[in-house]
């Protein structure tokens, strides 16, 4: 269901599974660097604060953590982003009274593409306080290979005030590239399938203004086929949990709809 793009992850004990889903646990949370005297007190770990910064150095050594200028304390790399993903986030979801509310939401929209493309984005960066994009797809006329896409932003403005992005070029790099719809289409999966969803994680871009922000894309359509796209842009350091298993719900709601209206 996801991409995996550094292919081998390294294998953990349980002990640092343990301090590597803390670490990234707390750095999400608070955008700081996390150190091991802060680790032991906050989760009351049997061990001393030296085991527990020993441990730290062991997975910095594995790349899956890095210790920022001269902080005594670490953040989650790419690496250890993507080991989160893919071997220690529980199941990606929203809360039950969140699905309710979008599932009510979804089925007062009017029957129309822009509208729907309005609401899911809006949705999203609402429930995930990322930016969020929509894209509708569509034969320009139904006997030739000819295609346009639709696309909607919501939740810019956003990620301008993360932490990450004091220098406001980073994101008005990817505003920009976000609204390019020949370099859109180069980060858009176009193997992904209805109801997947891909993450990408910084350095895992190919394309360089994305490299400080995270991306997750989910494809929605009928059952002839996907018809369009949505997603979540923000940096690493973004729930993905929760952002997951938002872009997962939001498309089969927009794919339910599809479906009802022939779209």
């Amino acid at each position: 269901m996801l991409m995996q793009p550094f292919g081998h992850l390294p294998e953990l004990r349980p002990r640092q599974r343990e301090i590597l889903h803390a670490v990234i646990r707390e750095h999400i949370s608070s955008a700081r660097p996390i150190a091991s005297a802060a680790l032991v007190a906050r989760y009351r770990m049997d061990v001393s604060t030296a085991t527990v910064r020993n441990e730290l150095a062991g997975l910095e050594e594995l790349g899956l953590l890095m210790h920022p200028h001269t902080s005594a304390g670490r953040i989650p790399t790419d690496l250890g982003y993507r080991y989160f993903i893919e071997s220690l986030m529980p199941q990606p979801d929203l809360r039950p009274d969140e699905q309710v509310t979008l599932s009510h939401q979804f089925r007062q929209v009017p029957a129309d593409a822009v509208q729907w493309l309005r609401l899911a984005a809006s949705a999203l960066a609402r429930v995930t306080a990322e930016a969020a994009l929509a894209t509708y797809d569509r034969a320009l006329d139904p006997h030739e290979v000819t295609w346009t896409r639709e696309i909607h932003y919501e939740g810019i403005e956003q990620i301008l005030v993360q932490p990450e992005f004091e220098v406001r070029e980073r994101v008005r790099a990817v505003v920009s590239l976000l609204h390019d719809r020949v370099r859109l289409a180069q980060v858009l999966p176009d193997t992904l399938d209805e109801g997947q969803v891909a993450v990408t994680i910084g350095s895992e871009h190919a394309i360089e203004p994305l490299r400080p922000f995270s991306l997750v894309i989910g494809r929605y359509g009928r059952d002839d086929g996907p018809i369009g796209f949505i997603g979540v842009v923000g940096p690493t350091r973004m729930d993905y949990q929760r952002t997951i298993g938002a872009v997962r719900c939001v498309g089969a709601l927009l794919s339910d709809l599809a479906r009802a209206l022939g779209a």
